[in-house]
């Protein structure tokens, strides 16, 4: 038997390293993900999710 969840809506929080970095880490789920920038934080916390 499979069971599914169906998530509508996932919440990160996000911070800015003092490297210069970013941290994204999912509020409601186990996701973590870290990038050198926005733009690739974002890609990085789509193929996460």
């Amino acid at each position: 038997m499979l069971n599914y969840v169906v998530v509508s809506e996932l919440v990160f929080e996000v911070t800015q390293e003092a490297d210069g970095g970013f941290v994204a880490e999912c509020l409601t789920e186990s996701i973590f993900t870290q990038a050198d920038t926005w733009d690739e934080l974002r890609t990085n916390a789509r193929e996460a999710v």
